[in-house]
């Protein structure tokens, strides 16, 4: 369990993107900016300074943050 939550609203489109992600080599650019979204608004603390979109936007080309955001989902969604 973790501490923070991904709101319930936003969870249905999550489970979509993992279902696709399944079935995929490479996953689209967009998922992967919605993933990021939601894991740096929900989920990741900020330090004093950060935004989300800085922060997307240093980490999106990043393979190890890369999976590192797609790891947490993985594991999230069958929590759920």
């Amino acid at each position: 369990m973790y501490i923070r939550e991904i709101p319930e609203e936003y969870r249905q489109e999550v489970k979509a993107i993992m279902e696709r992600q399944k079935t995929m080599l490479y996953m689209p650019i967009k998922d992967r900016q919605t993933l990021f979204n939601y894991y740096y608004r929900f989920i990741y603390t900020m330090r004093q300074g950060e935004s989300v979109q800085g922060k997307i936007q240093q980490d999106i080309k990043c393979p190890s943050c890369i999976g590192k955001v797609i790891a947490y989902f993985k594991n999230i969604v069958n929590e759920w």
